[in-house]
C-alpha cells in the first residue's frame, strides 16, 4: 500500500515543485514596467553593479556589444574550456576579466520574476539555460558549478566536459 501511494503522490510533487514558478511574470515583461536599471551601463557593453563592487560584460561570451544589442553566437565550452577563454581575454583586454562564481552570478539574479532571472535589459542576448560559473563542486573533479538562468539556481552537479554558455565579470575599480 506504501509503495502505490508513494508512486502516486511522486510525481504531484514534482509538478508542485515547478508551481512556485508559474505565479511569477517573465522578467522581460515584468523589468519593463517601471522597474529602473540597477547597474551603471556603458556604450562598451559593460555594466557597473556599484553595490558589489562588480562590473559585467554584458553579453555572453563570444558575442560583442554593438549599438545597445549583443552581435554574434554565444560560445558553448566544457568548463576548464570556458575558464581559460576567460584568462585570454583578460590578457588580450588588459583587464581581469573572468568567470563569475556562484555567489556573483546570485547578486544578477532578480527575485520576483523568471525566463530568465536576469534583468534583460542589462543582459539582452541571456539564454535560458545553465551558465558556467568558476565555482569548484564538492562532487569531484569530474563535476562543475552552473546557475540556470531561467529562475537563479544553482547546482554543483554539472559535468566539466559538458559544453556551456558563461558570462564574464571583474571587480569594479574603485
Amino acid at each position: 500500500m506504501f509503495k502505490v501511494m508513494t508512486a502516486c503522490a511522486l510525481p504531484l510533487l514534482l509538478l508542485a515543485g515547478c508551481e512556485r514558478y508559474s505565479s511569477l511574470p517573465q522578467c522581460s515583461s515584468f523589468l519593463d514596467m517601471g522597474h529602473p536599471v540597477a547597474m551603471q551601463l556603458d556604450t562598451q557593453g559593460s555594466a557597473l553593479d556599484k553595490a558589489e563592487g562588480l562590473r559585467w560584460y554584458r553579453c555572453s561570451a563570444g558575442q560583442r556589444f554593438s549599438n545597445d544589442q549583443c552581435v554574434g553566437e554565444a560560445i558553448e565550452l566544457p568548463r576548464q574550456e570556458a575558464l581559460a577563454y576567460a584568462a585570454e581575454f583578460a590578457a588580450r583586454a588588459g583587464q581581469a576579466w573572468r568567470v563569475p562564481t556562484v555567489g556573483e552570478m546570485a547578486t544578477i539574479q532578480q527575485d520576483h520574476c523568471t525566463n530568465p532571472a536576469l534583468d534583460t535589459r542589462v543582459f539582452p542576448s541571456v539564454q535560458v539555460t545553465n551558465y558556467w560559473t568558476s565555482s569548484t563542486s564538492l562532487n569531484g573533479p569530474s563535476m562543475g558549478c552552473t546557475v540556470y538562468t531561467f529562475n537563479g539556481n544553482s547546482i554543483c552537479k554539472e559535468v566539466v566536459m559538458q559544453k556551456r554558455p558563461f558570462l564574464l565579470v571583474m571587480d569594479a575599480k574603485p
